[in-house]
């Protein structure tokens, strides 16, 4: 059988398993910044305990579905337990998220599964890397990376991680770096920035 065949098979399975209900929100208030949304929640279910006052906008999905038709992505499954989009790409899945109540965060995360390169391939790592900023507009951690500002300040035969300068340190806006792990036959590549 083919492997995309099983692939899309299980994802559809994973995709319609049954999940918590999502609660659902009222009540918001735009700040100047479009990332900071001041919530007072109001929980309709009356299952779940809500979180009161969010500083930023925790509307995880519809920021991620916003993104994801910003970037013309329109193949993708949403899991709500995760708070996160999955993009299947073969054997591998691209998983992306936006939002956060008391950290806004940004993070686009490749999963792959069957990759033979090993940690010590830099130029292979930061080149996947770069194709992930370039294809999920993480404008900044692309123009680094070309630039070559950027630092191996940790390294371990499961886990390299690269610093990236802030072009900014007075916009409360942070970048979480560059990080590669390794686990059984799984590497993963995360590219994650926040404001606080």
């Amino acid at each position: 059988m083919n492997k995309n065949l099983i692939f899309a098979f299980l994802s559809l399975v994973i995709c319609c398993s049954p999940t918590k209900k999502d609660r659902q929100v009222t009540d918001s208030t735009i700040t100047s910044n479009p990332h900071v949304v001041v919530k007072t929640p109001v929980d309709t279910t009356g299952n779940e305990k809500v979180e009161e006052d969010c500083v930023f906008n925790d509307d995880y999905y519809g920021l991620t579905v916003e993104w994801l038709k910003e970037l013309n992505k329109r193949n993708f499954i949403w899991r709500s337990n995760l708070n996160q989009a999955l993009l299947p790409m073969g054997q591998d899945t691209v998983f992306i998220s936006k939002g956060g109540c008391y950290h806004f965060g940004i993070s686009v995360e490749l999963k792959l599964t069957n990759d033979n390169h090993l940690i010590s391939d830099s130029t292979y790592w930061i080149q996947t890397a770069l194709q992930l900023a370039d294809n999920y507009k993480m404008e900044h951690y692309s123009k680094m990376i070309k630039k070559g500002q950027i630092r191996k300040v940790q390294n371990s035969e499961l886990r390299i991680w690269y610093e990236v300068d802030d072009d900014n340190e007075n916009d409360n806006f942070f970048y979480n770096g560059i990080e590669i792990t390794f686990a059984e036959k799984v590497k993963r590549i995360n590219i994650t920035e926040y404001y606080n």
